[in-house]
């Protein structure tokens, strides 16, 4: 992991009543967003993701090479650019991890 960065993303939603009633416009973005996270997961470029419930929020490990790779990799995530969310990058440290 020497030369990577790590961010702990928030995923935040738009709406107070996200995600109880989401629209079925809203649930074709959430499968793109989906299939957008599993690519990147392949990619090793997404550690760990998923939905958090008190608070709601969406969580995102990501591992990049640079800062703004982090930023674009959000920046195009489909949620994001469907309006559904927002996004809070945090950066961290992985000092452990896994490996299965």
């Amino acid at each position: 992991m020497a030369g990577l960065r790590h961010f702990f993303v928030e995923l935040l939603g738009t709406r107070p009543d996200w995600p109880e009633n989401m629209t079925a416009e809203e649930e074709q973005v959430m499968d793109v967003h989906f299939d957008y996270l599993k690519r990147l997961v392949a990619e090793r470029k997404v550690l760990l993701a998923g939905p958090c419930f008190d608070p709601v929020f969406g969580l995102i490990i990501l591992q990049t090479e640079t800062d703004e790779e982090a930023v674009a990799i959000m920046d195009h995530e489909p949620s994001v650019t469907g309006g559904l969310h927002t996004y809070r990058l945090h950066p961290m440290r992985v000092s452990l991890m896994a490996d299965y």
